[in-house]
């Protein structure tokens, strides 16, 4: 019984010996003729992709650094407007308080002048004033007096 085993094992060792030379065989073959070239296209694939890779992030690090010089930029423009503005106003500011001190005295001389003016003429026409009310006056009482005599 065990000389049968042993038989059987030894047939069918014999009758594998072409498959396992034939899959050595394939796997050999295979592995030349088509694990290597694929490994080798998939290497230089990564490659490929790590370098277009590292220059995408050296392009978008270069983006970014020109964004920030770019809003820097612009934060200075905003800072230089908004103080020539503010310089611009304080000018309006000045030139119109100029103005308004400027028409302000104009305008207390005409007051001064018309003050002047005024008293210059109640002084020419006081006298004048002085002999119509002394007139009215004695024509006054002159009516009363006649009044009172009738």
């Amino acid at each position: 019984m065990m000389q049968s085993t042993v038989n059987n094992l030894l047939e069918l060792l014999i009758t594998s010996v072409p498959t396992i030379v034939l899959f050595v065989f394939l796997t050999v073959y295979l592995n030349i003729m088509l694990f290597r070239p694929i490994g080798k296209i998939l290497e230089e694939r990564k490659k490929a992709t790590e370098g277009v890779r590292e220059l995408a992030q050296r392009a978008y690090d270069a983006a970014k650094q020109k964004a920030s010089e770019y809003d820097r930029a612009l934060e200075a423009a905003r800072a230089a407007m908004h103080a020539e503005q503010d310089a611009a106003r304080q000018k309006w500011l000045e030139e119109q308080a100029a103005a308004i001190a400027k028409a302000r005295a104009e305008a207390e001389e005409q007051i001064r002048n018309a003050k002047l003016d005024i008293a210059a003429r109640l002084e020419r026409e006081q006298p004048a004033l002085q002999k119509a009310a002394e007139s009215l006056s004695e024509s006054v009482v002159n009516t009363l007096l006649e009044r009172r005599a009738a």
